[in-house]
Protein backbone atom coordinates (compact mmCIF):
# COMPACT_ATOMS: atom_id res chain seq x y z
CA UNK A 1 0.00 0.00 0.00
CA UNK A 2 2.76 2.16 0.91
CA UNK A 3 4.68 1.61 -2.37
CA UNK A 4 1.21 1.93 -4.02
CA UNK A 5 0.30 5.67 -2.32
CA UNK A 6 4.00 7.08 -3.86
CA UNK A 7 4.02 5.98 -7.22
CA UNK A 8 0.45 7.79 -7.07
CA UNK A 9 1.74 10.48 -5.55
CA UNK A 10 4.95 10.50 -8.10
CA UNK A 11 2.36 10.34 -11.38
CA UNK A 12 0.13 13.17 -9.95
CA UNK A 13 3.40 15.28 -9.71
CA UNK A 14 4.47 14.28 -13.39
CA UNK A 15 0.67 15.68 -14.00
CA UNK A 16 1.14 18.97 -11.85
CA UNK A 17 3.94 20.18 -13.40
CA UNK A 18 2.03 20.85 -16.70
CA UNK A 19 -0.09 22.73 -15.00
CA UNK A 20 3.13 24.74 -12.96
CA UNK A 21 3.81 25.80 -16.97
CA UNK A 22 0.72 26.44 -17.78
CA UNK A 23 0.42 28.87 -14.79
CA UNK A 24 3.69 30.41 -15.54
CA UNK A 25 1.51 31.21 -19.50
CA UNK A 26 -1.02 33.15 -17.42
CA UNK A 27 1.63 35.54 -15.52
CA UNK A 28 4.20 35.82 -18.03
CA UNK A 29 1.99 38.89 -20.24
CA UNK A 30 2.75 40.50 -17.38
CA UNK A 31 6.82 41.01 -18.30
CA UNK A 32 5.74 40.38 -22.19
CA UNK A 33 3.74 42.94 -23.01
CA UNK A 34 6.16 45.81 -23.42
CA UNK A 35 9.07 44.17 -25.27
CA UNK A 36 6.35 42.49 -27.52
CA UNK A 37 4.45 45.86 -28.19
CA UNK A 38 7.98 47.36 -28.80
CA UNK A 39 8.82 44.48 -31.10
CA UNK A 40 5.51 44.56 -32.98
CA UNK A 41 5.52 48.46 -32.91
CA UNK A 42 1.42 48.22 -31.16
CA UNK A 43 0.50 49.64 -28.12
CA UNK A 44 1.16 47.67 -25.00
CA UNK A 45 -2.70 47.77 -24.35
CA UNK A 46 -3.05 46.52 -27.67
CA UNK A 47 -1.13 43.10 -26.94
CA UNK A 48 -2.84 43.22 -23.64
CA UNK A 49 -6.20 42.54 -25.26
CA UNK A 50 -4.59 39.73 -27.80
CA UNK A 51 -3.22 38.15 -24.19
CA UNK A 52 -6.94 38.62 -23.34
CA UNK A 53 -7.96 36.18 -25.50
CA UNK A 54 -6.69 33.41 -23.84
CA UNK A 55 -9.33 33.13 -21.32
CA UNK A 56 -12.52 32.72 -23.54
CA UNK A 57 -10.80 30.04 -25.64
CA UNK A 58 -9.70 28.03 -22.45
CA UNK A 59 -13.29 28.03 -21.24
CA UNK A 60 -14.68 27.05 -24.49
CA UNK A 61 -11.59 24.31 -24.31
CA UNK A 62 -12.87 22.98 -20.70
CA UNK A 63 -15.55 19.92 -21.89
CA UNK A 64 -14.09 18.99 -25.00
CA UNK A 65 -10.55 18.50 -22.70
CA UNK A 66 -12.49 16.56 -20.14
CA UNK A 67 -14.01 14.25 -23.26
CA UNK A 68 -10.53 13.73 -24.73
CA UNK A 69 -8.75 12.73 -21.34
CA UNK A 70 -11.66 10.49 -21.07
CA UNK A 71 -11.71 8.60 -24.18
CA UNK A 72 -7.84 8.65 -24.94
CA UNK A 73 -6.16 8.75 -21.28
CA UNK A 74 -3.81 11.15 -19.63
CA UNK A 75 -0.01 10.54 -21.18
CA UNK A 76 -0.95 10.61 -24.60
CA UNK A 77 -2.75 14.40 -24.34
CA UNK A 78 -1.14 15.82 -21.80
CA UNK A 79 1.68 15.20 -23.52
CA UNK A 80 0.52 16.44 -26.88
CA UNK A 81 -1.07 19.35 -25.38
CA UNK A 82 2.34 20.09 -23.93
CA UNK A 83 3.29 20.52 -27.42
CA UNK A 84 0.99 22.87 -28.49
CA UNK A 85 1.54 25.62 -25.67
CA UNK A 86 5.14 25.38 -26.68
CA UNK A 87 4.46 25.51 -29.99
CA UNK A 88 1.86 28.73 -29.35
CA UNK A 89 4.52 30.64 -27.19
CA UNK A 90 7.20 29.61 -30.59
CA UNK A 91 4.87 31.43 -32.28
CA UNK A 92 4.54 34.54 -30.44
CA UNK A 93 8.51 35.19 -30.69
CA UNK A 94 7.57 36.41 -34.36
CA UNK A 95 6.15 39.91 -33.54
CA UNK A 96 3.35 40.01 -35.72
CA UNK A 97 -0.30 40.76 -34.42
CA UNK A 98 -1.75 37.38 -36.34
CA UNK A 99 1.15 35.42 -35.36
CA UNK A 100 0.90 36.69 -31.54
CA UNK A 101 -3.24 35.79 -31.90
CA UNK A 102 -2.65 32.37 -33.40
CA UNK A 103 0.09 31.42 -30.55
CA UNK A 104 -2.18 32.75 -27.57
CA UNK A 105 -4.74 31.07 -28.96
CA UNK A 106 -2.64 27.61 -29.17
CA UNK A 107 -1.54 28.09 -25.59
CA UNK A 108 -5.20 28.10 -24.30
CA UNK A 109 -5.97 25.22 -26.22
CA UNK A 110 -3.43 23.26 -24.61
CA UNK A 111 -3.76 24.51 -21.31
CA UNK A 112 -7.61 23.62 -21.03
CA UNK A 113 -6.11 20.40 -20.38
CA UNK A 114 -3.53 20.88 -17.77
CA UNK A 115 -5.31 21.36 -14.53
CA UNK A 116 -8.32 18.55 -15.33
CA UNK A 117 -5.18 16.27 -16.37
CA UNK A 118 -3.74 16.71 -13.10
CA UNK A 119 -6.84 15.60 -11.26
CA UNK A 120 -7.50 13.07 -13.33
CA UNK A 121 -3.94 11.49 -12.58
CA UNK A 122 -4.72 12.22 -9.10
CA UNK A 123 -8.02 10.40 -8.73
CA UNK A 124 -6.71 7.67 -10.71
CA UNK A 125 -3.28 6.87 -9.15
CA UNK A 126 -4.40 8.45 -5.62
CA UNK A 127 -7.01 7.15 -2.09
CA UNK A 128 -10.15 9.03 -1.92
CA UNK A 129 -8.94 11.09 1.24
CA UNK A 130 -5.97 11.52 -0.68
CA UNK A 131 -7.53 13.58 -3.73
CA UNK A 132 -8.53 16.82 -1.78
CA UNK A 133 -4.94 17.10 -0.83
CA UNK A 134 -3.61 16.62 -4.17
CA UNK A 135 -6.16 19.45 -5.31
CA UNK A 136 -4.76 21.83 -2.75
CA UNK A 137 -1.25 20.90 -3.75
CA UNK A 138 -1.80 21.15 -7.69
CA UNK A 139 -2.97 24.56 -7.30
CA UNK A 140 0.13 25.08 -5.18
CA UNK A 141 2.48 23.98 -7.48
CA UNK A 142 0.66 25.50 -10.21
CA UNK A 143 0.50 28.91 -8.53
CA UNK A 144 4.83 28.53 -7.90
CA UNK A 145 4.82 28.24 -11.64
CA UNK A 146 3.63 32.11 -11.38
CA UNK A 147 5.54 32.93 -8.61
CA UNK A 148 9.00 31.96 -9.94
CA UNK A 149 8.05 32.27 -13.37
CA UNK A 150 7.44 36.29 -13.30
CA UNK A 151 11.29 37.32 -11.71
CA UNK A 152 13.05 34.19 -13.83
CA UNK A 153 11.63 35.52 -17.21
CA UNK A 154 12.26 39.16 -16.56
CA UNK A 155 16.16 37.46 -15.64
CA UNK A 156 16.17 35.94 -18.76
CA UNK A 157 14.74 39.41 -20.93
CA UNK A 158 17.17 41.61 -19.07
CA UNK A 159 20.22 38.92 -19.71
CA UNK A 160 19.34 37.75 -23.42
CA UNK A 161 16.11 38.79 -24.86
CA UNK A 162 12.28 38.74 -24.89
CA UNK A 163 12.83 36.54 -28.00
CA UNK A 164 15.71 34.31 -26.60
CA UNK A 165 14.35 33.87 -23.21
CA UNK A 166 10.71 32.71 -24.50
CA UNK A 167 12.43 30.14 -26.55
CA UNK A 168 14.40 28.84 -23.43
CA UNK A 169 10.87 28.17 -21.70
CA UNK A 170 9.63 26.53 -25.52
CA UNK A 171 12.68 24.11 -25.15
CA UNK A 172 11.64 23.87 -21.38
CA UNK A 173 8.02 22.66 -22.75
CA UNK A 174 9.10 20.59 -25.37
CA UNK A 175 10.93 18.55 -23.04
CA UNK A 176 8.59 18.40 -20.79
CA UNK A 177 5.91 16.76 -23.21
CA UNK A 178 8.64 14.19 -23.95
CA UNK A 179 9.22 13.38 -20.08
CA UNK A 180 5.56 12.96 -19.43
CA UNK A 181 5.24 10.87 -22.24
CA UNK A 182 7.91 8.21 -21.32
CA UNK A 183 6.45 8.33 -17.26
CA UNK A 184 3.50 9.27 -16.68
CA UNK A 185 1.74 5.85 -16.30
CA UNK A 186 -2.31 5.60 -14.34
CA UNK A 187 -4.38 2.04 -14.37
CA UNK A 188 -6.90 2.09 -16.98
CA UNK A 189 -10.17 1.75 -15.82
CA UNK A 190 -13.03 -0.15 -16.99
CA UNK A 191 -15.14 1.86 -19.14
CA UNK A 192 -19.03 2.34 -17.44
CA UNK A 193 -21.46 3.65 -18.76
CA UNK A 194 -22.43 7.71 -17.60
CA UNK A 195 -25.71 8.14 -15.79
CA UNK A 196 -27.90 10.40 -17.99
CA UNK A 197 -28.32 13.54 -16.31
CA UNK A 198 -30.35 16.75 -16.82
CA UNK A 199 -28.11 18.95 -16.89
CA UNK A 200 -30.92 21.54 -17.92
CA UNK A 201 -31.74 21.48 -14.04
CA UNK A 202 -28.41 22.13 -12.47
CA UNK A 203 -27.95 25.05 -15.01
CA UNK A 204 -30.62 26.66 -13.73
CA UNK A 205 -29.60 25.92 -9.91
CA UNK A 206 -28.81 29.63 -8.72
CA UNK A 207 -27.04 28.62 -6.30
CA UNK A 208 -24.18 26.79 -8.62
CA UNK A 209 -24.39 29.89 -10.78
CA UNK A 210 -23.35 32.37 -7.76
CA UNK A 211 -20.66 29.93 -6.69
CA UNK A 212 -19.15 30.53 -10.08
CA UNK A 213 -20.07 33.86 -10.28
CA UNK A 214 -18.25 34.75 -7.00
CA UNK A 215 -14.98 32.04 -7.93
CA UNK A 216 -14.81 34.11 -11.95
CA UNK A 217 -14.98 37.43 -10.00
CA UNK A 218 -12.39 36.83 -7.54
CA UNK A 219 -10.02 35.18 -10.01
CA UNK A 220 -10.59 37.50 -12.97
CA UNK A 221 -10.48 40.87 -11.26
CA UNK A 222 -7.67 40.42 -8.82
CA UNK A 223 -5.68 37.64 -10.43
CA UNK A 224 -5.74 37.44 -13.78
CA UNK A 225 -6.49 41.48 -14.66
CA UNK A 226 -4.22 42.43 -12.18
CA UNK A 227 -1.50 40.07 -11.03
CA UNK A 228 -1.02 38.92 -13.75
CA UNK A 229 -1.21 41.64 -16.53
CA UNK A 230 -0.66 44.61 -15.45
CA UNK A 231 0.50 44.12 -12.11
CA UNK A 232 3.83 44.81 -13.13
CA UNK A 233 2.87 47.81 -15.41
CA UNK A 234 1.39 49.28 -12.38
CA UNK A 235 4.42 49.09 -10.14
CA UNK A 236 6.57 50.44 -12.64
CA UNK A 237 4.69 53.47 -13.90
CA UNK A 238 3.01 54.27 -10.28
CA UNK A 239 5.89 53.94 -8.20
CA UNK A 240 8.74 54.36 -10.46
CA UNK A 241 10.32 51.19 -9.39
CA UNK A 242 12.52 49.29 -12.09
CA UNK A 243 11.29 45.99 -14.03
CA UNK A 244 13.34 43.81 -11.31
CA UNK A 245 11.63 44.99 -8.31
CA UNK A 246 7.97 45.38 -9.77
CA UNK A 247 7.95 41.90 -11.18
CA UNK A 248 9.45 40.71 -7.73
CA UNK A 249 7.07 42.36 -5.57
CA UNK A 250 4.26 41.67 -8.17
CA UNK A 251 4.70 38.00 -7.74
CA UNK A 252 4.40 38.24 -4.39
CA UNK A 253 0.54 37.82 -4.48
CA UNK A 254 0.99 34.14 -6.12
CA UNK A 255 3.06 33.56 -2.96
CA UNK A 256 0.03 34.44 -0.75
CA UNK A 257 -2.19 32.07 -3.23
CA UNK A 258 0.44 29.34 -2.87
CA UNK A 259 0.47 29.78 0.84
CA UNK A 260 -3.20 30.02 1.26
CA UNK A 261 -4.69 27.69 -0.94
CA UNK A 262 -4.05 24.55 1.50
CA UNK A 263 -4.83 26.48 4.51
CA UNK A 264 -8.04 27.77 3.92
CA UNK A 265 -9.82 24.28 4.44
CA UNK A 266 -8.15 23.91 7.73
CA UNK A 267 -9.02 27.62 8.62
CA UNK A 268 -13.02 27.00 7.46
CA UNK A 269 -13.11 23.88 9.97
CA UNK A 270 -12.25 26.75 13.16
CA UNK A 271 -15.21 28.81 11.37
CA UNK A 272 -18.03 26.04 11.49
CA UNK A 273 -17.90 25.84 7.94
CA UNK A 274 -16.76 27.46 4.71
CA UNK A 275 -19.30 29.78 3.83
CA UNK A 276 -18.54 31.57 6.96
CA UNK A 277 -14.96 31.89 5.84
CA UNK A 278 -15.76 32.90 2.57
CA UNK A 279 -17.04 35.94 3.59
CA UNK A 280 -14.51 37.23 5.65
CA UNK A 281 -11.36 36.54 3.18
CA UNK A 282 -13.86 38.03 0.94
CA UNK A 283 -13.54 41.12 2.91
CA UNK A 284 -10.36 40.44 3.49
CA UNK A 285 -9.40 40.73 -0.17
CA UNK A 286 -11.34 43.68 -0.81
CA UNK A 287 -9.08 46.09 1.73
CA UNK A 288 -6.12 44.11 0.96
CA UNK A 289 -6.09 44.88 -2.40
CA UNK A 290 -7.90 48.51 -2.00
CA UNK A 291 -4.60 49.46 0.00
CA UNK A 292 -2.62 48.36 -2.83
CA UNK A 293 -4.30 50.53 -5.05
CA UNK A 294 -4.56 53.57 -2.60
CA UNK A 295 -0.35 53.33 -2.00
CA UNK A 296 -0.20 54.15 -5.20
CA UNK A 297 -1.13 57.88 -3.94
CA UNK A 298 0.99 57.63 -0.98
CA UNK A 299 4.79 57.05 -0.11
CA UNK A 300 5.02 53.70 1.79
CA UNK A 301 7.84 51.28 2.03
CA UNK A 302 8.66 48.36 0.19
CA UNK A 303 7.99 45.90 3.01
CA UNK A 304 4.61 47.24 3.33
CA UNK A 305 3.73 46.40 -0.25
CA UNK A 306 5.07 43.13 -0.19
CA UNK A 307 2.89 42.14 2.81
CA UNK A 308 -0.20 44.10 1.26
CA UNK A 309 0.48 42.05 -2.04
CA UNK A 310 1.10 38.77 -0.18
CA UNK A 311 -2.22 39.27 1.76
CA UNK A 312 -3.96 39.75 -1.57
CA UNK A 313 -3.15 36.70 -2.40
CA UNK A 314 -3.56 34.49 0.37
CA UNK A 315 -7.51 36.04 0.74
CA UNK A 316 -8.02 35.84 -2.78
CA UNK A 317 -6.95 31.55 -2.83
CA UNK A 318 -10.38 31.22 -0.53
CA UNK A 319 -12.50 30.97 -3.51
CA UNK A 320 -11.17 27.99 -3.76
CA UNK A 321 -13.47 26.48 -1.38
CA UNK A 322 -16.36 27.04 -3.60
CA UNK A 323 -15.15 23.56 -5.26
CA UNK A 324 -15.55 22.26 -1.72
CA UNK A 325 -18.87 23.97 -1.13
CA UNK A 326 -20.26 22.38 -3.95
CA UNK A 327 -18.82 19.42 -3.47
CA UNK A 328 -20.50 19.09 0.17
CA UNK A 329 -23.95 20.45 -1.03
CA UNK A 330 -24.55 18.77 -3.95
CA UNK A 331 -24.65 14.94 -4.62
CA UNK A 332 -21.45 13.12 -6.47
CA UNK A 333 -23.25 11.69 -9.54
CA UNK A 334 -23.53 15.94 -10.79
CA UNK A 335 -19.86 17.15 -9.23
CA UNK A 336 -18.00 16.89 -12.58
CA UNK A 337 -21.00 19.34 -14.07
CA UNK A 338 -20.65 22.22 -11.72
CA UNK A 339 -16.87 22.05 -11.66
CA UNK A 340 -17.01 22.55 -15.21
CA UNK A 341 -19.17 25.23 -15.11
CA UNK A 342 -17.66 26.82 -12.47
CA UNK A 343 -14.20 26.89 -14.42
CA UNK A 344 -15.79 28.08 -17.47
CA UNK A 345 -17.23 31.34 -15.75
CA UNK A 346 -13.62 31.88 -14.52
CA UNK A 347 -11.84 31.61 -17.84
CA UNK A 348 -14.30 33.85 -19.09
CA UNK A 349 -14.02 35.84 -16.17
CA UNK A 350 -10.29 36.62 -16.88
CA UNK A 351 -11.40 38.06 -20.48
CA UNK A 352 -13.92 40.08 -19.16
CA UNK A 353 -11.68 42.18 -16.38
CA UNK A 354 -8.56 41.48 -18.34
CA UNK A 355 -10.24 43.46 -21.66
CA UNK A 356 -12.32 45.75 -19.07
CA UNK A 357 -9.49 47.01 -16.98
CA UNK A 358 -7.58 47.60 -20.50
CA UNK A 359 -10.12 49.35 -21.46
CA UNK A 360 -10.39 51.63 -18.33
CA UNK A 361 -6.77 52.33 -18.14
CA UNK A 362 -6.70 53.12 -21.59
CA UNK A 363 -9.03 55.84 -21.31
CA UNK A 364 -7.44 57.65 -17.78
CA UNK A 365 -3.71 57.04 -19.24
CA UNK A 366 -4.84 59.19 -22.28
CA UNK A 367 -6.53 62.14 -19.22
CA UNK A 368 -3.15 62.21 -17.85
CA UNK A 369 0.28 63.09 -18.51
CA UNK A 370 3.39 60.75 -17.80
CA UNK A 371 3.62 62.73 -14.16
CA UNK A 372 0.09 61.30 -13.43
CA UNK A 373 -0.08 57.84 -13.96
CA UNK A 374 -0.45 57.12 -10.68
CA UNK A 375 -3.75 58.44 -10.71
CA UNK A 376 -4.77 57.00 -13.76
CA UNK A 377 -3.72 53.33 -12.61
CA UNK A 378 -5.83 53.82 -9.26
CA UNK A 379 -9.06 55.03 -11.08
CA UNK A 380 -8.91 52.56 -13.60
CA UNK A 381 -7.81 49.46 -10.66
CA UNK A 382 -10.75 50.89 -7.78
CA UNK A 383 -13.23 50.36 -10.95
CA UNK A 384 -12.59 46.30 -9.96
CA UNK A 385 -13.46 46.88 -6.20
CA UNK A 386 -17.77 47.21 -7.82
CA UNK A 387 -17.63 43.46 -9.21
CA UNK A 388 -15.65 42.60 -5.44
CA UNK A 389 -18.48 44.18 -3.77
CA UNK A 390 -20.70 42.04 -6.01
CA UNK A 391 -19.09 39.05 -5.05
CA UNK A 392 -19.30 39.31 -1.23
CA UNK A 393 -22.92 39.73 -1.65
CA UNK A 394 -23.03 36.42 -3.23
CA UNK A 395 -21.29 34.94 -1.16
CA UNK A 396 -23.73 36.13 1.74
CA UNK A 397 -26.40 34.80 -0.53
CA UNK A 398 -24.67 31.31 -0.74
CA UNK A 399 -24.63 30.71 2.91
CA UNK A 400 -28.36 31.89 3.18
CA UNK A 401 -29.26 29.24 0.79
CA UNK A 402 -27.23 26.68 2.44
CA UNK A 403 -28.70 27.11 6.02
CA UNK A 404 -32.42 27.14 4.05
CA UNK A 405 -31.35 24.07 3.02
CA UNK A 406 -29.90 22.43 6.26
Amino acid sequence: MKKTNIYGWMMWFIAALFYALDYFQHTAPSVLIKPIANSAGISFIDVADIMSLYFPVYAISQIPAGYILDKYGVRRILAIACVVVSAGLGLMTLPEVGSLVVGRILIAIGSAFAFLGALKTASASLSARAFPVAVGLTNTIGVLGGILGQPFLNFLIMKFDWIKASLYIVFFGLILAVFIFMFLRIKKVKHVEAVKLDYRSIYRDKKIWFLAIYAGIMVGTIVNAFGELYGVSFLEDAFRLTSEKASLISSTVFIGIAVGGPLHGFIAKKFKGNHTWMIIANIGSIVSFSLIVLSALVAIPYFVLFALYFLTGFFVSSMLLAFSVARSDYPKQIHGAIFALVNMVIGVSGFVFQFMLGKMLKLFLGDYGAHLKNIAYVKGLLILLIPLLISMFLCINIARKHKTVQ
